[in-house]
């Protein structure tokens, strides 16, 4: 009885918050059709994904309850797609990376050197991204088009009637799911390429195996950690954002479907970059101790 209860509690809560959302992106849209053209499309693509995460936070915030199961599976089952390519990606883009640096300090005479570079490029520039790149090529996508699909044959229309909330049961546990699922592929792939260039520094390179990893030891700190952290989350939930957006916009049928596709993996690899480069110049202006090599 407390259960049907509670179940029809949230139905109600659910359908007034729908009518807000509705509302307010109504609101939106009609004051992005008085915009020209070129500013209206990057208003909508800016505005679309922007609205669904205040719609997502508000109803996480609201019921923070419920979904934590749905999160679970679905992280599991994003890692289970994106592990592999994502360390394959790592060990092509690392074996690239370790050889160029190997070839350019032994012509400067100082190989031992390698670590310091690794943390300045690998935590910072290159794992990010290629994580993001891999997360949003693979999951993004598959979001796409799993809430697009369901969005062309009305599906979502029809949770509506049911009392039930498309961003709560959908896109709520995918974003979240996406959010770890990046971090974890990004901390992989440190791993994978670290390990991959102390064979490399140390077979080919003449490196000695404690200089190697004392000089990455040494320049490695806790705040690169965790801002590495951070990074990665908001990656993932900046991806997540815009690829649920783009399937809960998805129109005219399978052609429609396909292009919010390439649109998603698009914006998303786009946005993994400039929020890459914008995240690490704020914080070497805020740490500038992490510019100095050891």
């Amino acid at each position: 009885m407390s259960e049907h209860h509670g179940s029809s509690t949230n139905r109600r809560t659910v359908t007034a918050g729908d009518r807000t959302g509705e509302e307010r992106g109504n609101r939106l849209r009609s004051a992005a059709r008085s915009l020209p053209g070129p500013i209206r499309n990057i208003a909508t693509e800016v505005g679309g994904p922007l609205v669904l995460a205040g719609q997502t936070i508000r109803t996480a915030v609201r019921e923070p309850r419920g979904y934590w199961g749905d999160v679970r599976d679905d992280t599991y089952e994003l890692l289970k797609k994106t592990i592999v390519p994502g360390i394959f990606a790592m060990l092509g883009y690392g074996m690239l990376l370790a050889v160029f640096a190997v070839s350019i300090f032994l012509i400067l005479g100082a190989p031992n050197r390698l670590g310091p570079i690794y943390v300045a490029i690998l935590i910072r520039e290159i794992a990010p991204f290629i994580a993001g790149s891999v997360v949003a090529g693979v999951v993004g996508t598959a979001t796409t088009t799993e809430i697009g699909a369901r969005k062309i044959r009305e599906e979502l229309d029809a949770l509506r009637v049911l009392g039930q909330d498309p961003v709560r049961m959908l896109v709520l546990p995918r974003v979240i799911g996406l959010a770890i699922v990046t971090w974890v592929v990004n901390i992989i792939g440190i791993l994978t390429i670290v390990v991959q260039g102390y064979f490399v520094a140390t077979l080919l390179g003449g490196t000695s195996q404690a200089a190697y990893l004392t000089e990455f030891m040494l320049n490695i700190s806790v705040p690169e950690i965790f801002a590495n952290a951070v990074k990665m989350i908001l990656i993932g939930l900046l991806i997540g954002f815009v690829c649920a957006s783009k399937g809960l916009r998805a129109t005219s049928g399978a052609e429609g479907l396909g292009r919010a596709v390439n649109q998603a993996i698009v914006i998303s690899v786009l946005a993994v970059f400039i929020v890459s480069v914008l995240f690490n110049m704020v914080l070497l202006a805020t740490v500038p101790e992490m510019t100095v090599s050891r």
